[in-house]
């Protein structure tokens, strides 16, 4: 551990090598006491676990993509069209993403132990999957050709109408 503070980085200093290490004990006893030192629930037993996850990641996935769609609005308004918006837009849906396919998967377990089957036709569940199809298809808006103050307006004009 004192080897990870000492190494010198140009992104950090040594007081957030020491928040950086004290977030991570602190996430590693959270895992564990969520995930193993606490009861079962009465109704839903053991499955009451996958919760722990599903939930912060459903909330974590839903806020980066406003993220998105705050960033993508503020390239479209900015009268120099600062690419600082782009990368945030872009960033944020990486994680929106990310964290919305780990909500779909362990909202797929949990409804399989709960339900009996893997998948639901709620319309909550089919909004959700449809927003994630949705950022994965502004992440490939992303990728197209085109010079980036294109690819930049396509796929802002993508985030603003899939936050609709």
């Amino acid at each position: 551990m004192s080897q990870v503070l000492q190494n010198s980085s140009p992104t950090g200093t040594r007081a957030t090598k020491v928040i950086g290490v004290c977030a991570i004990l602190v996430m590693a006893w959270v895992v564990v006491s969520g995930l193993i030192l606490t009861p079962q629930d009465v109704v839903q037993g053991e499955s009451v676990r996958i919760m722990y996850v599903h939930v912060p990641s459903a909330w974590i996935a839903y806020l980066a993509f406003i993220f998105t769609a705050v960033a993508s609005a503020g390239w479209l308004l900015s009268k120099k069209h600062s690419m600082g918006f782009d990368r945030f837009a872009g960033a944020s849906a990486e994680v929106g993403v990310m964290f919305m396919a780990i909500t779909l998967i362990t909202g797929s377990l949990w409804g399989r132990l709960t339900w009996g089957e893997f998948w639901q036709w709620d319309p909550r569940l089919t909004t959700t999957a449809f927003l994630f199809v949705t950022y994965v298809g502004y992440l490939a808006v992303r990728r197209l050709e085109g010079s980036v103050e294109q690819r930049a307006r396509r796929s802002a004009v993508v985030a603003m109408l899939a936050v609709l």
